[in-house]
């Protein structure tokens, strides 16, 4: 477990690392959106809710649209690795492709809303009203739509109708904007009657699916079996289910369950505006599938031990481990991460690492494979080589998967044994965290992460209440963002080696054009010698690769001036693409040298002109002393 932390940055928690596999397309009703809601009134998130993969798929990857029906995409963390063993992450990508509304497959969709009197507070049902505003603007003539809502009972106001004329559009918005808030909540009865709507309409060369919307539990009697039963039966008869969650008081675990029988997606909905993209520019990510049957399996090429995978029905048989996940639906992601140990190898060099194929079906059943996809890494003779994960992707989603697993250990302390000894461990673990995300944050240019910083700031305000902290305390916490050098000691010469060799072997698998390399800059007192060491060894060894055109550096010189920027403007994102625009550099490459109190953190961010992505983030933590 010590080698791990240093590849997710400072893991010093008492919570174990598990990796987690999990897409857009899995419950987001566990997310980060959940959390910060109940956070900002207050409440600490039991770890029974806190749903790991649905923190990895909250974070939109940007992975390329495919041509194809869908597209794979392999990272793993760091671009070298330790030849005496070392553990690091694997990320596995899957895109689907992305058409018109218009070209998409017929939809029959029955749309289930709760009316119980809960529903009438926080504004809920004109969200959900507004919403179909939306959604009835986008229907086409060829899709067949019915409305069930049900409180005590369920009721179909708005009976299986192809919406093919205006008049039927009215009168689906007044059936719409007819709905007030009623009694209890039925939620068997409303998901048996939706699902009996699209029945009447079933099609299989149509989209057959029950969209179920609910802001609490059952409060009828109905038991978790009997409900999921029914979603499981429509399910075997080609009647699929969405559910989405709305409020803080529903009931998450059903919510996830049945949208995992009923073979759909689930989500969670906090405001308007979600209500609005849920109903409208992302309704075919919850109910359209554009591959079916998806069979994956992952191969690794060298000796390792696989410490943990997560997400879909998978088996694991040595260094391989197949996946299989029901449905991708239309335009939407799914993300596979990989937790394992490369085994002492007897060479060094850059070798295939793994390989991933997928076999899978389209939506009229004809059978597909794309693969198999490689990634390569290289093995050097040096323990650890750079301070946690380098490459970008990974970056963003190993540091969501490390938060999940530490606001599930900060929950388990915090209600299983309230004392002062494990609020205490609680309160460490929410600090440590949020000094992680602080400096991913940095990194990635300040971009991302602002709403789980502000869940963990809240969590230290809270835990310092209980504890009965004088406030300047807990605010010493909330400021607090130096983290403890990760790595062992090593000499500076040695550090900066390990940095600019990792910074090349990115850009020779990438095989670009033009870079333009600019020396580092520095943020805080530094000497001036560590600057131009750290410049020169990245320099030279970008100058090496054959494939790759540098700028030359008065060319670069120029334009950083003529935009009227010094160095230290190119931390920022934006003033750095800008000048590598202006040179026609494929990617610009920038980096930084911050001065701490006890340490001196160095990074080098490698960011694609064209996408303005940041695709790599290199990192060296150097203790002072």
């Amino acid at each position: 477990m010590k080698q791990f932390v240093l590849v997710l940055m400072v893991l010093a928690s008492a919570v174990g690392i598990r990796a987690v596999a999990g897409g857009a397309a899995e419950s987001a009703a566990g997310s980060g959106e959940r959390t910060q809601y109940l956070a900002e009134r207050g409440v600490i998130v039991p770890p029974d809710e806190i749903h790991t993969d649905s923190y990895i798929a909250a974070v939109n990857y940007q992975y390329a649209l495919p041509e194809s029906d869908l597209g794979v995409y392999l990272y793993n963390g760091n671009r070298q690795l330790s030849a005496a063993g070392q553990e690091d992450v694997l990320h596995i990508g899957i895109q689907a492709a992305k058409k018109s509304f218009e070209d998409l497959t017929p939809m029959n969709l029955a749309f289930v809303i709760d009316h119980s009197g809960s529903m009438g507070s926080a504004d809920k049902l004109n969200w959900v009203k507004d919403a179909f505003d939306i959604f009835i603007s986008k229907v086409r003539d060829i899709d067949y739509v019915s409305l069930v809502i049900f409180d005590d009972s369920a009721d179909v106001i708005f009976p299986a109708t192809r919406m093919n004329t205006s008049d039927r559009r009215r009168s689906f918005q007044r059936a719409v904007h007819s709905i007030r808030p009623g009694g209890s909540t039925n939620i068997r009865g409303g998901l048996e009657l939706g699902s009996l709507e699209v029945l009447k309409n079933y099609n299989t060369e149509y989209t057959n699916r029950v969209m179920f919307l609910s802001d609490g539990a059952d409060t009828v009697g109905n038991s978790y079996e009997s409900i999921l039963n029914v979603a499981r039966q429509f399910a075997e008869q080609g009647v699929t289910i969405s559910t989405i969650g709305v409020g803080e008081a529903f009931d998450l675990d059903l919510m996830v369950q049945m949208a995992k029988v009923g073979e759909g997606s689930s989500r969670f909905i906090s405001n308007r505006e979600q209500m609005e993209k849920t109903f409208g520019s992302e309704l075919d990510r919850m109910v359209v599938p554009q591959a079916k049957n998806l069979e994956m399996t992952l191969e690794f090429l060298v000796d390792v031990n696989v410490i943990d995978t997560w997400g879909y029905q998978n088996r694991r048989r040595g260094g391989t481990i197949s996946y299989f996940q029901p449905t991708l639906h239309h335009g939407d992601y799914e993300t596979i991460l990989v937790h394992y140990r490369t085994k002492s190898q007897r060479f060094t060099g850059t070798m295939d690492l793994a390989r991933f194929t997928v076999t899978y079906e389209d939506a009229y059943g004809n059978q597909h494979q794309s693969g198999p996809h490689v990634v390569q890494a290289t093995f050097v003779e040096n323990q650890h080589p750079v301070a946690g994960i380098s490459d970008g992707m990974v970056l963003k989603s190993g540091t969501m998967l490390h938060l999940a697993q530490n606001l599930k250990a900060i929950g388990e302390l915090y209600y299983l044994n309230k004392n002062d000894e494990n609020l205490n461990r609680a309160m460490g673990i929410a600090v440590d965290t949020k000094k992680e995300l602080v400096n991913v944050k940095t990194r990635l240019d300040n971009e991302g992460f602002d709403d789980e910083i502000d869940i963990l700031n809240r969590y230290i305000s809270i835990l310092g209440n209980e504890l009965h902290f004088a406030e300047e305390k807990t605010r010493a916490f909330v400021t607090s963002v130096e983290i403890t050098p990760p790595t062992p000691e090593r000499t500076l010469l040695k550090h900066a080696e390990n940095l600019s060799r990792e910074i090349s072997l990115d850009l020779r698998s990438r095989r670009v054009g033009v870079v333009a390399v600019c020396n580092f800059a520095m943020q805080g007192n530094q000497p001036s010698d560590l600057i131009s060491q750290l410049s020169n060894l990245t320099y030279r060894g970008i100058a090496g690769i054959p494939s790759i055109t540098v700028v030359e550096e008065r060319t670069l010189a120029l334009a950083i001036t003529g935009h009227g920027y010094g160095l230290s403007d190119l931390t920022n994102k934006l003033n750095a693409l800008k000048v590598g625009a202006a040179v026609r550099a494929d990617y610009i490459l920038t980096g930084t040298v911050m001065g701490m109190s006890d340490s001196v953190i160095v990074f080098s961010r490698l960011l694609n002109v064209h996408s303005g992505e940041v695709e790599s983030s290199a990192q060296i933590i150097v203790p002072r002393s």
